[in-house]
C-alpha cells in the first residue's frame, strides 16, 4: 500500500483554508491569464497597424515656397511639419509651418514690444 492510500483525512478547518487557497489559485491564475491575452492581442494589433502618416520616398523632393528675397534664419522639423523662421526682404520675421506635401499650414508674423 501506498502512502497516500494510508493518509487520514484532514481536519474541516485544513480542508477550508485549502479549498480557498486552490480557489485563490484559479482566480489568480484566471486574472494572469486574461493579462497575457491582453498583451500578446496590443501587440498583434500594433505590429498589424498601418501608418498613418504617408511615407515620402527618400528620393522624392517636395518643394517649399517662400517668399522671394526672404532668408531662413531657422529650422526645425517634425514627421508630418517643416517649421521655417524667415526674414523677410523688409526685415520683418515671419514664423511659416508647412505640411508634410509642402503647402503652407499656418504663418505667424513676429513684432518686437
Amino acid at each position: 500500500m501506498s502512502d497516500i492510500e494510508n493518509e487520514e483525512p484532514l481536519d474541516p478547518k485544513v480542508e477550508a483554508i485549502r479549498r480557498k487557497m486552490m480557489r485563490l489559485l484559479m482566480v489568480s491564475g484566471g486574472i494572469m491569464m486574461v493579462g497575457l491575452m491582453t498583451v500578446l492581442i496590443a501587440i498583434v494589433y500594433k505590429i498589424n497597424q498601418s501608418p498613418s502618416v504617408a511615407v515620402v520616398a527618400p528620393n522624392e523632393v517636395t518643394p517649399l515656397v517662400v517668399p522671394a528675397g526672404s532668408k531662413i534664419i531657422s529650422m526645425g522639423y517634425s514627421r508630418s511639419q517643416v517649421i521655417l523662421t524667415l526674414e523677410n526682404a523688409d526685415g520683418a520675421r515671419t514664423i511659416r509651418i508647412y505640411r508634410s506635401d509642402g503647402s503652407l499650414q499656418r504663418q505667424y508674423g513676429i513684432r518686437e514690444e
